[in-house]
């Protein structure tokens, strides 16, 4: 019998925008550079953005929006010491939320009307794999991005004729997560409403997806609309997930109190692993595993920002583990995302393709 090659796909935002680059700027999903300049052309979260632009202005005296300030994780990572001092905290707490509301907001939607073709670059990229004999369940998606575009488009996958004999380890709701059905406080999903996943109760082995960084379909309820900063960053709140393939990012659970739900998403700070739901730290280390016995890695749209220290991290571990180096690919417009992958891992070869059009184009 001839082993499956076991290939890990490592996903981040530039995955989610390669297939809408015609799209402007408002409605492409959002990247870490420019992030608060294309938010305030969109006007769509004044309430949030206005928020955070205030609290910065007053406080340091810097907008944001302006070329030099305007980078999500950089925000991020200077509002979140301010949580913890005593004379900034009564306002930095709501800013935090107004930010994270920003965030998630944006991201739900820019990528809700992103619908599952065949020709997205993902679905071509695992089309190709199980062409090639490579069982779904030699497959992992490791993704840093809380949209829920990879679970669209393995349900698509799953459907299509010609992949019918592997549909059922391509695609399994909520089984992809690495989750136990028993680890979640609920499998939610809205009565009467269609649009959801087909729920599938199944141990069976199937094609993963590793979501580091929390998913905007994983929540937890609180009894606020606006959460302490303990609660929202409590690391042992428990996770619920709903089957819903349209985010709201402000959905209430009815039951004897109304409770509201908070999108699970860790933010970029500079020491995650303080912020990690307690939930996700077996899906890291299934991550460190699933890379450390992988024969090829192909890298999609994620750079590996510099001060994402535990990514880089959990990187560095999993290619000195190796037995046997894997063949690396890195897929991004930026050359220097290459570069900084050979530096970070000390890989002596690399395959660098600007596009994932390259990557799929025929080889001679």
């Amino acid at each position: 019998m001839i082993m499956s090659e076991k290939v890990v796909l490592l996903l981040g935002a530039g995955a989610s925008v390669s297939d809408v680059a015609t799209r402007s700027l408002t409605k492409r999903p959002p990247l870490d550079a420019r992030f608060f300049s294309i938010a305030a052309a969109s006007h769509s979260d004044d309430v949030q953005l206005n928020a955070v632009r205030g609290y910065f202005n007053r406080t340091y005296g810097i907008d944001i929006c302006a070329v030099e300030h305007d980078s999500m994780e950089t925000v991020m990572a200077s509002l979140y010491p301010d949580l913890f001092n005593s004379s900034l905290s009564t306002a930095a707490e709501p800013t935090f939320r107004a930010l994270l509301q920003l965030f998630t907001n944006r991201l739900a939607r820019t990528t809700n009307n992103l619908r599952p073709t065949q020709k997205r670059l993902l679905y071509r990229m695992l089309s190709h794999m199980l062409a090639d004999e490579i069982d779904p369940c030699d497959i992992t998606i490791i993704t840093f991005n809380q949209d829920i575009q990879a679970e669209k488009m393995l349900e698509h996958l799953s459907q299509a004729k010609r992949w019918a004999r592997k549909a059922s380890s391509a695609f399994a709701f909520p089984a992809l997560y690495a989750i136990p059905e028993s680890k979640w406080k609920g499998i939610t999903y809205p009565k009467g409403a269609p649009d959801c996943f087909t729920h599938t109760k199944t141990e069976d082995p199937c094609l993963q997806v590793l979501k580091l960084h929390g998913s905007l379909n994983w929540y937890s309820n609180h009894t606020s609309k606006n959460p302490s900063r303990e609660a929202m960053l409590r690391q042992g709140r428990p996770l619920s997930v709903t089957r819903r393939r349209t985010i709201s990012t402000t959905m209430t659970i009815s039951g004897k109190r109304t409770t509201y739900a908070l999108p699970v998403v860790v933010p970029p700070v500079t020491h995650k692993s303080s912020v990690v739901p307690s939930a996700l730290g077996p899906i890291w280390s299934l991550a460190e595993k699933r890379l450390v016995e992988a024969d090829r890695v192909v890298v999609f749209g994620y750079s590996c920002p510099q001060l994402d220290f535990e990514s880089a991290n959990l990187l560095r571990r999993s290619q000195e583990k190796r037995s046997e180096k894997a063949t690396f690919t890195v897929i991004d417009p930026e050359g220097a995302v290459a570069t900084r992958y050979i530096g970070l891992l000390r890989l002596s070869r690399l395959h660098y393709y600007a596009t994932g059009h390259d990557y799929l184009a025929p080889r001679s």
